[in-house]
């Protein structure tokens, strides 16, 4: 007779890598290593401030020419920004507001008089 030695079917092998991926998830979840990958997830990453100036100028030429000015993108948009350099987008800007810093003849005077230039991130 030509006989094999013990084997293991499929099964037993699939089952066994399951349990010891969910032993290694639940070992990472209770000893806390998930906290910080849940900050990262939630936390909102800034906006680069060049893109956002070169955007906003974009927005004043087209708000320029538009008849509903304060409807217009340039007045409604917002950037995350950074404001504790943490990392973490914490405010929102408007084109109009001092860390964006352009400036739209015209329309910022109607932009400041319907949004506050700076919201804060919940």
């Amino acid at each position: 007779m030509n006989k094999k030695g013990a084997e293991l079917s499929m099964n037993v092998i699939i089952i066994s890598i399951l349990v010891i991926l969910v032993l290694v998830v639940l070992a990472f979840f209770f000893l806390g290593g998930t906290s910080t990958l849940f900050n990262r997830i939630q936390g909102v990453g800034p906006d680069s401030l060049d893109t956002a100036r070169s955007d906003c100028t974009s927005k004043c030429q087209f708000a320029q020419s538009i008849n509903l000015k304060g409807e217009s993108s340039y007045c409604r948009v917002t950037f995350n920004v950074d404001s504790n350099d943490d990392r973490i987008a914490d405010e929102k800007h408007h084109c109009w507001s001092d860390t964006v810093g352009i400036t739209c003849p015209g329309i910022d005077e109607i932009c400041k008089s319907s949004y506050d230039a700076i919201e804060q991130i919940e």
